[in-house]
């Protein structure tokens, strides 16, 4: 029997009190970490096949390998045409990130945070990836919370269930970040630098909170992580500081700067920090957008690109199969008419954007429409993505007064990448599926998203963890 239907079985032998009383309890374990959960249904938790999630994890660390190889290429000699494109693909504010990054050692480029948003179909275990992104603090939260959620709940059905945390495997890339630079030292402070204008970011002191809980378990000291904003980063004896105490480093996850300017707060003290990573360790370093930029599954679907990388064949069959046939048409314009032509089989996104802007289902617009905006974004700045369908799922929901019902939905499958690997916790985003728009969502939380909770098979143990 598998999870669905054991869940299923025992919550049918409960009175429908009961099961209120275990939604609730559920739910108020949510609303006291301060997680958004109005309009979301509480699903019985998911579990996938693990050899498929499995097989999942070792395609996204080909990716991110192939990845972090693109940028040392990019950087090194011989590289500057490809650096230049992907640049330029940048919009402005990101590209004067990049260049801000002065330093940054290869293993922080390989251990950077992230988070691949991938489509693993349940029935078949392929593995589709359409983008790399940096991962949020709020989003490394609001999983850990899932995971609690899915504990209580299966706990109170007789399920024993362990969370998978992703907060132990942050803790432990932020200290081995710090003692790669510092070796024989631990931190003590950790800046976590947020920025203001984003919603729920009242949210992130309980990031804060629970990433020292688990340094306290990891390594049995307390460590202080400041949450602060970036005019709140001070200059002090040429160390930053953060409310008149040193911090030993920064995780960084502000971006653009340009509404400070603009309403004539100083951010120059944190200007001075983070332009001189050399000699202040920050990590989540403001280079990774260089390859946050969508053209990069444009270059990794080029062989002669590939090429270069040094990728042993194996590697180059698993990229093959792991990243969608993807075109720029300012730099390929032959496959302009099969774009058009094959309207419903394509997507159209900005290569640099976030929280799914600007992303374009051919299958949403009339011919005409996608005609109109095929010329408009056959340019750089644009790609077109081969459109990878939703897998669907049958879930069960548990509705507040404890009813039960039954749902399908369409989900995505969102690795982390912490510290050089992918250790297991995942996002699950899910839309309750609608017929007339089946497929044509953007599955994103801002876009009406929600998350569910994934039991993530443990990943087997490599002979690189193992000398860790």
């Amino acid at each position: 029997m598998d999870l669905r239907e054991d869940a299923r079985a025992r919550l049918e032998r409960l009175p429908r009190s009961q099961r209120a009383d275990i939604v609730q309890a559920c739910l108020q374990i949510g609303r006291a970490a301060e997680y958004p959960l109005e309009g979301r249904p509480f699903l019985v938790p998911l579990e996938l096949d693990a050899a498929h999630a499995k097989n999942a994890f070792r395609q996204v660390e080909c990716l991110v390998r192939a990845l972090v190889r693109l940028e040392h290429h990019a950087r090194g000699r011989g590289g500057e045409a490809l650096l230049q494109r992907l640049r330029s693909s940048l919009e402005e504010g990101s590209d004067r990130l990049v260049r801000q990054c002065t330093f940054e050692s290869a293993d922080s480029v390989e251990h950077r945070l992230r988070r691949v948003d991938t489509f693993l179909d349940p029935a078949s275990g392929r593995c589709t990836a359409i983008e790399v992104n940096q991962a949020a603090p709020l989003e490394l939260h609001y999983h850990d919370v899932d995971q609690r959620m899915a504990a209580s709940f299966l706990g109170a059905l007789g399920i024993p269930y362990e969370p998978r945390l992703l907060a132990p495997h942050v803790v432990e890339w932020l200290f081995d970040e710090y003692c790669a630079r510092y070796p024989g030292r631990i931190p003590r402070r950790i800046a976590l630098v947020s920025e203001h204008g984003y919603a729920g970011k009242r949210e992130v002191p309980h990031v804060a909170r629970e990433y020292q809980r688990a340094a306290r378990e990891r390594y049995g000291v307390h460590v202080d992580i400041v949450f602060c904003y970036p005019p709140e980063v001070k200059l002090a004896s040429g160390r930053p500081t953060v409310g008149g105490a040193e911090v030993d480093m920064i995780w960084r996850y502000s971006v653009y700067l340009d509404t400070y300017h603009e309403r004539g707060i100083d951010v120059t003290d944190y200007e001075a920090v983070y332009a001189h990573p050399e000699e202040h360790l920050i990590v989540n370093s403001t280079g990774a957008f260089l390859t946050a930029s969508k053209e990069t599954f444009v270059l990794l679907g080029d062989a002669s690109v590939v090429a270069a990388l040094g990728l042993a064949p194996e590697e180059v069959a698993l990229l093959r199969e792991t990243v969608p046939d993807t075109v720029n048409l300012a730099f390929d314009p032959a496959r302009r008419r099969e774009v058009l032509e094959e309207r419903e089989g394509w997507i159209s996104k900005p290569t640099d954007s976030s929280f799914g802007e600007g992303v374009v289902f051919g299958a949403a617009l009339s011919r005409g429409e996608w005609e109109r905006l095929v010329e408009e974004r056959t340019q750089a700045g644009f790609l077109f993505q081969r459109r990878v369908e939703y897998p669907v799922v049958a879930a069960l929901e548990v509705a507040e007064d404890g009813s039960l019902l039954e749902r399908d939905i369409e989900i995505d499958f969102c690795p982390f990448h912490v510290g050089g690997r992918i250790p297991g916790p995942t996002i699950l985003r899910a839309h309750v599926v609608e017929p007339g728009q089946r497929g044509t969502r953007i599955m994103n939380t801002r876009a009406g998203a929600f998350m569910v909770p994934f039991l993530a098979p443990p990943r087997a143990e490599t002979p690189q963890d193992r000398s860790r």
